[in-house]
């Protein structure tokens, strides 16, 4: 099972479509509060999206805890009275942090980059990294360096970092390899260098008839493994989402042979 503490610290990530959703709430209870017109169910429904969307988003859960505040504070007056407007104090409260929102969300967006994932593999489950592809106890049978190279290769694959993305999956699988041919054979491998545990393990098993069948997709790593070590190679959509899924795909055999 994953950790109690990583789920506890799982934040939801806002995307741009979110964000400008937000923007247009906020932009349309601004000008409201600019024409004094201070309506309680423009303004209740506003909070009521910011809290529902924001209470638990990754660096904007502070503007959903208020904004739920808010909600509550202010629902319990006006709860019961039709076409409800807020006093000049009130007005003036929202108003301003209003603007301190705004403010802040713009402090935190000015940073993003928009990125349009051209890989043939999920958007959504990429963004969830490597728990998205495997199941809980495959995912704690990794090693943190591995579990940390499928990250680095689903990140690289939203942001069309393709080269990158195949690299760091090969750099997974050989790392899967080595340990799985010191636990077959009882042998140390010891410190090696970038595509020698692939060498090594073809050297064990030079036939491809006779290889275990954890090590089918050998021939397509080792091919995979020259050319990304060529240095005019640049990997392209298609060659990198087949490798991440071919990585995966070994997880899940070498995980199947654990005792």
């Amino acid at each position: 099972m994953i950790p109690k503490m990583a789920k506890k610290m799982a934040k939801k990530v806002i995307n741009a479509y979110e964000l400008l959703v937000i923007g247009e709430w906020l932009a349309a209870l601004r000008h409201r509060l600019i024409a004094g017109i201070s309506s309680w169910e423009l303004a209740k429904e506003c909070l009521e999206h910011l809290s529902k969307t924001l209470k638990d988003a990754k660096y904007f859960e502070f503007i959903g805890g208020e904004a739920e505040n808010l909600l509550i504070q202010l629902d319990s007056k006006y709860r019961y009275v039709k076409n409800a407007y807020l006093d000049s104090q009130e007005h003036d409260n929202l108003k301003s942090t209003l603007a301190r929102w705004e403010g802040r969300l713009q402090e935190l967006s000015k940073h993003w980059i928009l990125a349009y994932p051209e890989s043939l593999i999920d958007a959504g489950k990429l963004s969830k990294g490597s728990t998205a592809f495997l199941n809980p106890d495959e995912f704690i049978a990794l090693e943190s360096s591995e579990r940390q190279g499928l990250n680095e290769a689903a990140s690289s694959l939203l942001f069309n970092n393709f080269t990158s993305a195949e690299f760091m999956a090969l750099r997974t699988a050989e790392s899967l390899l080595k340990r799985w041919y010191e636990k077959r054979t009882g042998g140390k491998l010891g410190r090696t260098t970038w595509g020698q545990v692939l060498d090594k393990l073809n050297e064990e098993f030079p036939n491809e008839k006779e290889r275990p069948k954890e090590l089918l997709l050998l021939d397509y790593l080792r091919e995979r493994r020259n050319e990304i070590a060529h240095p005019g190679s640049v990997s392209n959509s298609v060659q990198a989402s087949t490798t991440f899924f071919n990585v995966i795909s070994l997880c899940k055999s070498l995980h199947l042979k654990e005792d």
